[in-house]
């Protein structure tokens, strides 16, 4: 993989900026860990790992993610989903 993975947590800042809802250290997610799971649950995101502690992520598939044109859709069945 020519790109570093990144963790769940970078994942989810990503899919929150893309919608324009970045997460803010001091604020509540707009986005969560738990978002990406479901993300992985729906076939969205790949898990690189086999621990889940730490779940590692390809960068270049979080970022066709944050591209979809029907990423607040996605989000919001995602959330929907708890």
């Amino acid at each position: 993989m020519p790109q570093k993975p990144i963790s769940g947590r970078e994942a989810a800042d990503r899919i929150a900026a893309a919608l324009g809802t970045p997460n803010k250290m001091s604020e509540k997610a707009a986005v969560t860990s738990f978002v990406v799971r479901r993300f992985i649950t729906r076939g969205l995101l790949t898990d690189l790992s086999d621990t889940p502690k730490g779940t590692p992520h390809h960068p270049g598939q979080v970022a066709e993610v944050c591209a979809r044109g029907d990423l607040a859709e996605l989000d919001r069945k995602s959330r929907s989903s708890r």
